[in-house]
């Protein structure tokens, strides 16, 4: 209902974690703009479904954050998808997006077309216990 009662464009998802979630978001029409996140929501293939379900419907899509991750996704979607760009991981990779005149262009390097960064892995740990205090 609050989707359908304002003028400004409603965009959501960007925290569910399932393709049934985002299906009650696309049929209850309860937002302008489908957010949805690849690792979020269990990789690729679930992605997939949710982008074909909102485009279905009209649904301007918005993959939340990681372009890295999201870029070839958005680029397939029938209708000109929104991406967020955050300069601030680019130390995590070797590759940087390409932005001209104001879009990402899609790599033709292979798979996602990046490759983790050695500051990336250093980042890393190999291993974390939860519920210990020092």
């Amino acid at each position: 209902q609050l989707a359908a009662a304002l003028d400004t464009p409603i965009a959501t998802g960007e925290m569910l974690t399932s393709f049934r979630e985002h299906e009650q978001l696309i049929l209850g029409n309860a937002s302008d703009f489908v957010q949805p996140d690849a690792p979020r929501v269990g990789g690729i293939s679930p992605f997939l479904k949710i982008m074909d379900l909102a485009a279905k419907h009209g649904r301007k899509l918005a993959p939340h954050f990681a372009m890295e991750v999201h870029l070839h996704l958005a680029a397939a979607y029938p209708l000109e998808p929104w991406l967020e760009h955050f300069e601030w991981l680019n130390p995590l990779f070797n590759e940087q997006l390409e932005l001209r005149d104001g879009r990402m262009w899609v790599s033709e390097r292979h798979g996602l077309g990046f490759t983790l960064s050695e500051q990336a892995r250093r980042w890393t740990q190999q291993s974390c216990e939860f519920g210990k205090r020092p």
